[in-house]
């Protein structure tokens, strides 16, 4: 796709031309639109859209405890591929082309990734427990197998995903992460969400969670941790020194009260790699990444006192980070008016998405969603969501 009369931002400033993405030779006049990388959701529990809303004002353990963990005892195939294709909707609307999905019934959700015309990097949540989708760990880790040595639809990759350290013995950690060398792909968990967690890890294994983790050898390049919300210097360090991402999650730590702030500016000095996610859109309660940039950027200013701390370009590289499509949003929408910095309106205002461009192909047209039908996805959604929760 030839992108013609764009006004773009090249990851440091924004500029003017034309600009290709894909390798046909359709045009696309973008005039009147400012061209970002898509969003990139780095981590989130697609599916959980069918949750919006449950368990609304509880502490994690106690939402988990007693609303989410028990609500998808009743997940079936069918049901996550419904929560899925809303989130995708939501993904498109906002101007995200891909996320890291940590879910049950991975295929379901690779059918509405195939189905929206997205991306996604899928990947089983392993526990030590039984849910709807395996008996235990040991058949979990089966799973994933089967998915990584398989057939993938297009723009479909999967990942190794450990729910956590509290949910995972060291020996399931330790052979998820052999199991994601062998296919040399993402390994992916939740890390030092709460205090407690970093507590009890310690408590039990004389290390902080990272620290734990290092010593198991699970750190490296191809590793991403979602939170980090409690974090040592010693830890920070370990992370950049390794390579890994860590993924901010700010509204689903603060709605949730999980009390720490992911240290950004320690992690960028050290040398880590820094994406953004919203985490499911049970706890956030949404799959937007233009809102969390705003999020994310005045939790970090206003837990440091420090203005300059998580600048706008800082959060749209995080916001973008890994992205391979673009986006457009309306520079006539009042949010991005005037135009004297278009890239702090975009972060602190938002905007209206009008096109989205994944693959060559446009899977939103002029603010009109062109991979599916919009009105039979939110119909089939809200009959899935009545049937859980009801």
């Amino acid at each position: 796709m030839i992108v013609k009369n764009a006004t773009f931002w090249d990851g440091t400033k924004v500029a003017r031309g034309e600009l290709r993405n894909g390798p046909s030779d359709e045009e696309f006049d973008a005039t009147g639109r400012l061209a970002i990388p898509a969003f990139n959701n780095a981590h989130t529990h697609l599916a959980m859209t069918l949750m919006r809303g449950t368990g609304d004002g509880l502490k994690l353990q106690d939402w988990l405890d007693r609303v989410i963990f028990p609500t998808e005892q009743r997940l079936t195939p069918e049901l996550v591929y419904r929560g899925a294709m809303l989130g995708c909707l939501e993904l498109i609307r906002t101007g995200s082309s891909s996320f890291t999905d940590m879910y049950y019934f991975v295929e379901s959700v690779a059918r509405a990734v195939e189905e929206s015309g997205i991306r996604g990097v899928l990947g089983t949540p392993i526990t030590g427990f039984r849910t709807p989708y395996y008996r235990d760990a040991d058949d979990a880790l089966r799973l994933a197998e089967r998915q990584l040595a398989g057939p993938r639809p297009a723009r479909v990759e999967f990942c190794v995903a450990p729910h956590s350290i509290y949910l995972c013995t060291e020996d399931v950690l330790v052979r998820a992460k052999a199991l994601a060398r062998k296919y040399h792909v993402k390994f992916t968990m939740h890390v030092s969400e709460t205090r407690k967690e970093c507590v009890d890890c310690h408590r039990q294994t004389g290390k902080w969670p990272v620290e734990y983790l290092d010593r198991l050898g699970l750190l490296d390049a191809d590793t991403v941790l979602s939170h980090g919300a409690w974090l040592t210097k010693m830890e920070v360090r370990l992370l950049g020194e390794r390579g890994c991402t860590v993924v901010h999650c700010p509204a689903s730590n603060m709605k949730l009260a999980s009390g720490g702030v992911m240290p950004l500016p320690e992690l960028l000095a050290a040398g880590a790699r820094l994406a953004l996610g919203t985490d499911g859109a049970s706890s956030n309660n949404s799959l937007d990444v233009m809102r969390e940039m705003k999020i994310g950027s005045l939790l970090q200013k206003s837990h440091r006192w420090d203005a300059t701390v998580a600048p706008a370009p800082l959060m749209l590289r995080m916001a973008t980070a890994g992205s391979r499509d673009l986006a457009f949003v309306d520079l006539d929408d009042v949010r991005m008016l005037p135009c004297h910095d278009l890239i702090a309106n975009l972060v602190y205002s938002g905007g209206a998405v009008t096109d989205l461009l994944v693959d060559d192909r446009f899977v939103l047209r002029a603010g009109e969603v062109t991979t599916f039908d919009e009105a039979r996805v939110k119909r089939e959604f809200a009959e899935a969501a009545a049937e859980l929760l009801g």
